[in-house]
């Protein structure tokens, strides 16, 4: 019900109050993670990205790693930068995107540790 006083509405909730938590909480992203085609001689793999808005693909390659863990260079394909990006135990994560910066955790880094973790790469 709707009551109008001045230029403000007021409103009265009847029964109990709206669940507004999802409002609040981030969504969960849902991604799918492909590999398209695995490394072969030169060492070049394809992995893809899909949410719900997107795909993209990936043209991956394993580098050295002299500190731990499994490094890739990771390349968007199209006009994409260069990401080195580090898999191995939580603690040796890592990756030079702004998101990973930022958030601790990136599309890359998920991609690739789905991808090393079954052995597929």
């Amino acid at each position: 019900m709707f009551k109008r006083k001045g230029s403000l509405f007021l409103v009265a909730l009847l029964g109990r109050p709206a669940d507004n938590r999802r409002m609040t909480e981030p969504a969960a992203h849902e991604r799918t993670v492909r590999l398209m085609r695995p490394p072969s001689a030169d060492g070049i793999g394809v992995f893809s990205v899909s949410d719900r808005r997107r795909t993209t693909f990936y043209a991956f390659r394993e580098i050295a790693c002299d500190i731990g863990g499994r490094g890739f260079a990771v390349h968007k394909l199209g006009l994409g930068t260069l990401y080195h990006v580090r898999v191995g135990k939580p603690e040796e994560y890592s990756c030079e995107c702004m998101g990973f910066l930022r958030h601790g955790k990136c599309r890359h880094l998920l991609a690739l540790h789905a991808l090393v973790r079954p052995g597929l790469v």
